[in-house]
């Protein structure tokens, strides 16, 4: 009976000493994580980067144009976006196709970012439709991104005038 105890304290001593090596490893890897990002990403997480354009004098409708990094061996899932301090303001994902020469928007229920992949949203293409905004050139607007697997991320983006956005980008009109 001695010698189950004994046992049993080795066991639990080694067991103590395994999970406070796991606990030290998960709270370096929470560093690089933020807000339900789970470890099934390597140690780099999705990178996101973009800006807004500034909204036209008398509308209250502008885009934002996000470039997602997936450096990661899993696909992830953009499943919705929001204005974060825009109570009425919405926030939408569209893609813009065009057919017989007319270009028009259709809204998508997710955005796939393949593993090891970019996805770059632009004029013309892939955006995030923002309404009910009053968005001014100098400025920024925060954006709440959902994905799939529970990850939400606040991203703060520059909003650029559409002389700015021109040097930066080719320009297409879409409506």
């Amino acid at each position: 009976m001695i010698e189950a105890i004994k046992r049993f304290r080795l066991l639990e001593k080694s067991l103590i000493a395994a999970l406070l090596q796991l606990a030290a490893a998960g709270a370096v890897a929470g560093e690089e994580h933020v807000h339900g990002a789970t470890a099934d990403s390597a140690s780099r997480m999705l990178q996101i980067h973009g800006y807004a354009r500034e909204t036209l004098p008398g509308l209250s409708t502008s885009a934002a144009y996000l470039k997602l990094s997936n450096p990661t061996t899993v696909e992830r899932q953009l499943i919705s976006v929001a204005l974060a301090s825009e109570d009425s303001a919405r926030a939408s994902l569209h893609t813009t196709e065009e057919r017989d020469g007319i270009s028009r928007m259709r809204p998508l229920e997710k955005l796939a970012i393949p593993a090891g992949q970019t996805v770059q949203m632009s004029p013309g293409g892939l955006h995030v439709m923002l309404e009910g905004v009053q968005l001014r050139a100098g400025a920024e607007v925060s954006l709440l991104v959902h994905f799939a697997n529970g990850e939400t991320r606040e991203v703060t983006l520059p909003i650029r005038s559409l002389q700015a956005e021109g040097q930066h980008h080719h320009h297409h009109h879409h409506g």
